[in-house]
């Protein structure tokens, strides 16, 4: 029989719960990417890559030799790369993959005819083999992730997790939803239905499948906020929380559930680390626990309440994740899964510092434990972003102006300022890098506002015109009301 709770959480996440699985965390880029190349090269039937960032670097081309090795055994490999994410890569490296038989895919290229699908980004980190294997979760494919910082020794810190058992049907699921939006369907007989994959473990998991403009994530979240009883645990690499989810946190923290949040210290994407931080202080004011990590960079997108709800994918919690993109996320229930999340959690939070509420009763302001080296700040300046910086900037800024959906007027006002201030910067550093990019829409735009500009001049003189006829004729005699 069913539970009340289950049958809520089967309705919020549109996921069924799937029994009999075997669920391995991937901690970081290393163990990630060993587990991945493995599973590539013992693929049979095929093999199905959808990443946000495939890099031409040195891990790049040991996933393109690797797929291209299986490509040409006669196996069948697609690949699925969003063109933002990857827009710094050459052309010849996918032509490359497509010499060797690799089935390449861009994912969302601008188009004129749909301008706005520009924002709907394929944000997903997910691979698929045989219906056999299948892992989620922050990690992409680019040597960023292979680094530790010189000065704390910490690696860029990430989260995935290997799945095997019925739950990978559900993330194949995934794959051919976004594969067929690209062109030609995926054959059925990659398509693997759940009751064709036999039971590898006895965890129960849901593949939250999170699709533009379904919020699924979000509703997740909000529901786990309503349910917990002891401690809720969230880490985040882009954290400008929408002001649903914002309230739901910290009615928690005020109900005394053990709220945490582990953010980055030094953030690869520096706006959106102050864009975040000014939402800390009401946080801090509800009793939600803030941390941030000290290594280069805390990217992972995973949470864990009361030691049953372990989530593990590639949603950040901003607009950009929770309503616009493409995502996929693994919520387990399972209390050994559970533990080893909040185990990792509990190292993660040894090598953070905390941050409290300080200032003055009049001037409250969140305070940190201890402040950053300035050697670990022009470190994390060298490290390569997750994605095109300026623009990937820009695009998560408008949760940024409402976060503080608590705050006056005023707090709105200057977060107002700042986002435009910061769009402005991400917009004219894009034109700098790409003049192409933004020569076209700009000719549009400015050629849009100058016709409207000329029909309104013309509408004007011509009303002002015909009001001075009206008026004179007004004035000569015999006329009404004269």
């Amino acid at each position: 029989m069913v539970s009340r709770l289950d049958r809520a959480m089967a309705r919020v996440s549109d996921s069924p719960l799937r029994y009999g699985n075997e669920l391995r965390l991937l901690e970081n880029g290393p163990t990630t990417y060993e587990d991945w190349l493995a599973e590539i090269r013992g693929a049979e039937r095929w093999v199905h890559l959808e990443n946000y960032i495939f890099r031409a670097d040195k891990i790049g081309r040991r996933f393109a030799h690797a797929l291209s090795a299986k490509a040409r055994e006669g196996v069948p490999v697609r690949v699925l790369y969003d063109w933002f994410g990857s827009m710094n890569v050459p052309r010849s490296f996918w032509e490359g993959l497509r010499r060797s038989g690799v089935d390449v895919r861009a994912v969302n290229p601008p188009a004129l005819q749909t301008p706005l699908d520009f924002l709907r980004r394929d944000h997903r980190k997910l691979l698929a083999v045989d219906g056999v294997y299948a892992s989620a979760g922050g990690v992409c494919i680019a040597d960023t992730w292979l680094r530790r910082s010189p000065e704390t020794d910490l690696p860029y810190r990430d989260t995935a997790v290997g799945v095997r058992g019925p739950a990978v049907a559900d993330l194949e699921r995934a794959f051919a939803g976004v594969w067929d939006e690209t062109g030609e369907p995926l054959p059925e007989e990659e398509r693997p239905e759940v009751g064709d994959i036999p039971p590898a473990g006895e965890m129960q998991t849901r593949v939250v499948i999170q699709e533009p403009g379904k919020a699924r994530i979000l509703r997740v979240l909000q529901f786990l906020m309503a349910e917990v009883e002891e401690r809720m645990w969230i880490a985040d690499a882009y954290f400008l929380s929408v002001p649903g989810l914002t309230q739901a946190v910290m009615a928690a923290a005020r109900d005394g559930v053990d709220v945490r949040i582990l953010l980055p210290a030094t953030n690869d994407l520096p706006w959106i680390g102050f864009l975040s931080r000014i939402g800390y202080h009401q946080l801090l004011e509800s009793g939600v626990r803030i941390y941030e990590y000290g290594g280069l960079m805390m990217h992972a997108k995973t949470s864990v309440t009361d030691g049953l709800w372990g989530r593990v994918g590639s949603t950040n919690l901003n607009v950009s994740g929770l309503l616009a993109n493409w995502e996929v996320d693994i919520l387990a229930e399972d209390q050994s899964f559970g533990a080893k999340m909040e185990e990792m959690f509990e190292e993660d939070l040894y090598d953070a510092r905390e941050i409290f509420l300080g200032g003055t009763p009049r001037r409250p302001r969140a305070v940190p434990e201890r402040r950053i080296s300035p050697a670990e700040r022009r470190v994390q300046r060298q490290t390569p972003g997750s994605g095109p910086r300026a623009v990937a900037t820009a695009s998560r800024l408008g949760s940024a102006v409402l976060m503080d959906s608590g705050a006056p007027l005023r707090t709105h006002q200057s977060k107002i300022g700042a986002a435009l201030a910061a769009g402005a910067l991400g917009i004219s550093a894009l034109g700098v890098r790409h003049p192409r990019l933004l020569a076209w829409p700009l000719a549009a735009a400015t050629g849009f506002a100058g016709t409207l500009g000329l029909v309104h001049a013309v509408q004007s003189g011509w009303s002002k015109h015909m009001a001075n006829r009206d008026e004179k004729a007004a004035r000569e005699p015999g006329a009404p009301g004269s």
